[in-house]
């Protein structure tokens, strides 16, 4: 077989279990499920995630197998520094390892803490309950050793995305990207590096599914995409943003160029959103507002600040200097541009999804209860790795899907 037509399907059977897993952590949180229940599947799932370095099937992607553990070494031997990952997700965790209940909401006749703590509640909460999960197991809480699960829920999509790479140079090459665009987002507990790892590879499901001919090859497929959109969707809000991204670009996708809907991804897509969209009705029927909408009329606020001459260019400004962003997107360009004859449906879908979460991140910081300043200084660099990532991996891809005769071993 060819390295630029290579599948390891072993590889993408791997990552689905392990996904599966994980998401099942969620749902015995979700229905309250008995302790001793969770425990053995956060058993199995740990199990399963040590399978990948011992099984000697696996033994060619010693690169990869050599980068979780740095990471996860990293990720345990260095202090929770940053305010999000601090006073969000690992705050919340700690709830819910005293509390054991997802449900659980801390109520205060304070109106500024009770502002804070439904901003916390209302946060969709996968990697939280993994968190938790370990907490409890391990029968000690601290703010270093919990965040170390986001490793655990990294590894699916990064096994799937190097399930497409035959040769090592391709897998080296992806692996040095990643990191250098978004390692420390991997490690310090925030949910951006996790939700960007996770766009990606859905990304490339879905691309699959679309130029896959033979509906029983697309059943893997189909499973796994249920599995990373429902994980991404609760993982952080933006993910419900990009489920929905990643499924528009689809649909436009195949109207151009089959002419038809794809009522199965259409299917997948609305099955996935469920779990997001009964968290979210929680709060509408508690009247529990969401961020964005906690600090007045959100079209107003958009429409004064899209006219507003100074947040236009704040925006301009902090993306003219977001190094990351630009060195992706030339390179995105310059490898489009050379391979652009024979993949025009691949780089125009890869297009699409740019655009369309780019402008849906922009509408985001309009909306911010924050200044857009302040918004930007906070967070400008990591809101965008999605697209970096997004960027950088269909490069490879691309390199990889035209390079002819591979002489790398």
């Amino acid at each position: 077989m060819n390295a630029n037509n290579y599948t390891n399907d072993s590889l993408i059977k791997y990552s689905t279990i392990l996904g599966s897993l994980i998401l099942f952590n969620y749902f015995l949180w979700s229905i309250n499920a008995w302790q001793i229940i969770r425990y053995v599947n956060f058993i199995l799932l740990l199990f399963t995630f040590i399978f990948f370095f011992v099984s000697t099937k696996y033994n060619d992607y010693w690169h990869v197998k050599i980068i979780i553990l740095l990471l996860l070494i990293i990720c345990l031997g260095s202090p929770t520094t940053d305010a999000d990952s601090r006073s969000l997700y690992l705050f919340s965790s700690k709830i819910l390892y005293y509390e054991s209940n997802l449900y659980f909401r801390l109520d205060s006749n304070n109106n500024m803490i009770n502002y804070f703590t439904d901003i916390v509640y209302s946060k969709p909460k996968l990697a939280i309950t993994l968190t938790a999960t370990l907490a409890q197991l391990l029968g000690y809480w601290n703010e270093i050793y919990p965040k170390s699960t986001n490793i655990i829920i990294i590894l699916p999509p990064i096994i799937f995305l190097v399930s497409f790479f035959k040769d090592k140079v391709f897998v080296l090459f992806w692996l040095f990207l990643m990191l250098f665009f978004s390692g420390r987002l991997l490690i310090n507990g925030l949910m951006d590096g996790i939700i960007a790892l996770y766009f990606v590879s859905s990304i490339l499901i879905s691309y699959k599914i679309l130029t896959t001919k033979k509906e029983s090859e697309k059943l893997l497929f189909y499973l796994s995409l249920f599995i990373f959109f429902t994980i991404l969707s609760l993982s952080k809000n933006e993910g419900g943003v990009m489920v929905l991204v990643i499924f528009l670009s689809s649909f436009f996708i195949d109207l151009i160029y089959e002419r038809k809907i794809n009522l199965k991804l259409l299917f997948t897509t609305v099955m996935a959103l469920c779990p997001i969209a009964l968290w979210k009705y929680m709060f509408i029927k508690s009247n529990i507002k969401m961020e964005f909408l906690q600090s007045g009329d959100p079209i107003s606020k958009f429409l004064s600040r899209v006219t507003n001459t100074e947040d236009l260019i704040n925006i301009i400004s902090f993306l003219a200097v977001n190094e990351k962003l630009l060195i992706s997107l030339l390179i995105f360009a310059f490898v489009a541009y050379k391979y652009f004859n024979d993949n025009k449906k691949l780089i125009f879908f890869i297009s699409l999804n740019f655009l369309l979460y780019f402008f849906a991140l922009l509408v985001a910081v309009l909306l911010t209860p924050h200044t857009v300043h302040v918004q930007l200084l906070h967070s400008s660099t990591r809101i965008f790795i999605p697209l970096v990532l997004l960027l950088s991996y269909f490069s490879v891809f691309l390199i990889n899907k035209n390079f002819k005769n591979t002489k790398f071993h």
